[in-house]
């Protein structure tokens, strides 16, 4: 029986989307959009049941009492809780995004390593398998408590923040018009935050997918792998993201520079699994030559201040 021939690493044809996960986190986002555009109207709502008259000074009464206060405010919080922790933990529906994240990762990984070792080839009998495996499912059930947590937070900052910015406006007695304003303009406020949620969850379960995977296939296979990484070659990409970029590391070490510094923040980078010998170098070396000529021809030749970009700005 011949030896199937193997195949340099599988590249991503788009290095400004190197995980291939941006429509899926537009997906994600436009999601969170319309949850949080229901809250802010809810909020609004709950501004017109308060009674309200003009006073002096164009400041306006509110006929409230803390009874009805708590009432309105329960409610809208309720409605918060419903909104965005929809499904529970068992089920919550940010889950969907996640998932089919983490099988595209999977998946990527499934491909790449398949064309450059015949071992994996014969070792993985399909993607169905890894993702039916008990490892894997392992992995995603603790996946899917962390991201509940942060869903359970985010919830909590919503429910804080929209009640602080309708209450401060009652007790100052703005106009109804302006406080219904503030309450839109945190609506965008939420947004950003839930945008970075998404941006961020997505493509970390696409790039943990690939780790794990490469992690297990050492472990069962005796394959030895290096991750390479490919920074995003947009005008956004922070510096010390691209200066990774062509560069190969273990992937206990890719964990850990993830761990810090919210490197992992609004991160659109990927890592590539790629074959090594015994020294660490790519039995495919031309695979490096060919991620340092993207990132000479993209990166280097963008004209825009690399010390600012959408990873280190700080979400409102």
């Amino acid at each position: 029986m011949a030896t199937k021939k193997t195949k340099p690493p599988i590249l991503p044809r788009n290095y400004q989307d190197p995980t291939g996960a941006d429509a899926l986190e537009r997906r994600a986002m436009k999601d969170f959009a319309r949850r949080i555009n229901k809250i802010g109207k809810a909020y609004k709502s709950a501004l017109d049941k308060i009674p309200s008259s003009l006073a002096v000074n164009a400041r306006y009464e509110y006929q409230l009492n803390p009874t009805l206060l708590s009432i309105i405010l329960s409610d809208a919080s309720y409605l918060v809780d419903q909104v965005l922790l929809e499904g529970g933990d068992y089920d919550l529906w940010f889950y969907e995004y996640i998932d089919l994240a983490s099988e595209k990762g999977s998946g990527q990984s499934f491909y790449n390593l398949s064309q450059q070792s015949p071992a994996y080839a014969a070792g993985r009998e399909s993607l169905a398998s890894i993702l039916a495996s008990d490892p894997y499912q392992q992995r995603m059930a603790r996946v899917h408590a962390r991201v509940f947590e942060e869903m359970k937070g985010l919830s909590a900052d919503v429910k804080r923040d929209m009640a602080r910015v309708l209450t401060d406006g009652v007790g100052r007695g703005l106009n109804p018009r302006e406080v219904a304003r503030n309450l839109t303009e945190q609506v965008g406020i939420e947004k950003r935050r839930a945008n970075r949620i998404a941006r961020t969850e997505v493509t970390t379960a696409l790039r943990r997918a690939r780790w794990d995977e490469a992690e297990s296939s050492m472990d069962d296979l005796g394959l030895n792998i290096r991750l390479l990484h490919l920074s995003a070659l947009s005008p956004t990409t922070r510096l010390k993201h691209a200066l990774r970029h062509a560069h190969t590391y273990k992937v206990q070490e890719v964990r850990d520079w993830y761990a810090v510094d919210a490197n992992s923040i609004n991160c659109k980078c990927s890592q590539v699994e790629v074959l090594v010998d015994a020294d660490g170098k790519p039995l495919y070396p031309n695979v490096i030559e060919l991620a340092k000529k993207e990132f000479d021809s993209h990166w280097k030749k963008m004209k825009v201040n690399h010390s600012v970009c959408h990873c280190c700005k700080k979400a409102a």
